[in-house]
C-alpha cells in the first residue's frame, strides 16, 4: 500500500491515516539503509494558512545490519516530523516545504517518510556487547589492538 495524500480533499478538520509499512517498500528504495522491520507511519493533514500542515509519526523497529559482525539486528524507531504542502508556480528547495502544482491531486509521502526513518536512525548500528554473531566476533578479535590497561606504565 503506498502511502499517498489526496490532495482534493477539505483538510479544514485534521484528517488522520495510519500505514504499515511494508519490507517490499523498503526493499524498493535503492541502496537501502532499512532492511525490513515493523514501522508504521500515521499521517495527520491540516489546512494552515501557509500551507498543508502535515505531522508524520514514524515509529516501530527497523532491521538493520549490524556494523560489527554484518548481522540484521533491530533498532528502534519514533519520531515526529513536520512538513508544509504550497502550491506554485515554480518550484524551489526547501527542508520542510513541499510544493506542488495547483493541479496535482495526489502526494507521494513514501519518499518522505523514508528519509524519515533513515534519519531516525543511529549514526552506529551495533549489536549490544556480547550480542553480536559469535563467529565474526573471535574474527574481528584477531584484528584488533589490545589497549594497554590505565594501570600498566607506558614509557
Amino acid at each position: 500500500m503506498p502511502i499517498t495524500l489526496d490532495l482534493r480533499q477539505n483538510f479544514a478538520e485534521p484528517l488522520t491515516a495510519e500505514y504499515a509499512i511494508t519490507d517490499e517498500m523498503l526493499a524498493s528504495v535503492e541502496n537501502t539503509l532499512v532492511k525490513g522491520g515493523q514501522l508504521t507511519a500515521s499521517v495527520t493533514a491540516l489546512k494552515a494558512p501557509e500551507g498543508l500542515r502535515l505531522t508524520v509519526r514514524t515509529a516501530g523497529k527497523a532491521v538493520v545490519e549490524c556494523d560489527r559482525c554484518l548481522d540484521d539486528m533491530e533498532v528502534d524507531i519514533d519520531t515526529v516530523n513536520t512538513l508544509t504542502v504550497q502550491t506554485a508556480d515554480r518550484f524551489e528547495d526547501a527542508d520542510d516545504i513541499i510544493y506542488v502544482e495547483k493541479t496535482q491531486k495526489e502526494l507521494d509521502l513514501w519518499p518522505m517518510v523514508y528519509d524519515f526513518i533513515a534519519l531516525a536512525l543511529p549514526v552506529s548500528h551495533v549489536h549490544p556487547e556480547g550480542q553480536c554473531n559469535k563467529e565474526m566476533a573471535e574474527r574481528l578479535s584477531r584484528y584488533m589492538v589490545q589497549q594497554p590497561d590505565d594501570d600498566t606504565e607506558t614509557n
